[in-house]
């Protein structure tokens, strides 16, 4: 199952994907919660304490590779297995569930 949560902000996206993902995980299920927002919080909101949500290492750019298809358009994919990616990177969180940080605005224009 995926589950996207989108909106405008301020609207309560993380709060409502970082309960969803506690629900499920509590449920029995193993959640891999993706925060792709230039602000990332959803960590925190998995439990994971400020402190330690601020030093989660991003997945870089590198794990992503552009190709061609055979009609000549181009995509981007994965370079390594995704249960590598979620080894590497993935943080264990709160009710079995685990975070994939895709990244943060690290200084201005980078957003």
């Amino acid at each position: 199952m995926k589950i996207g949560v989108a909106g405008k902000g301020g609207s309560g996206k993380t709060t409502l994907a970082g309960t969803l993902a506690r629900v499920l995980g509590r449920r029995g299920q193993a959640v891999l919660a993706i925060d792709a927002d230039t602000n990332p919080n959803l960590a925190i909101t998995l439990g994971i304490p400020h402190e330690a949500a601020a030093q989660i290492q991003a997945v870089p750019q590198e794990v992503m590779e552009e190709r061609v298809d055979a009609n000549g358009k181009k995509f981007r994919t994965l370079a390594i297995p995704y249960q590598d990616l979620i080894t590497r990177y993935g943080v264990p969180a709160a009710d079995n569930t685990t975070l994939l940080l895709m990244g943060r605005v690290t200084h201005g224009g980078a957003g």
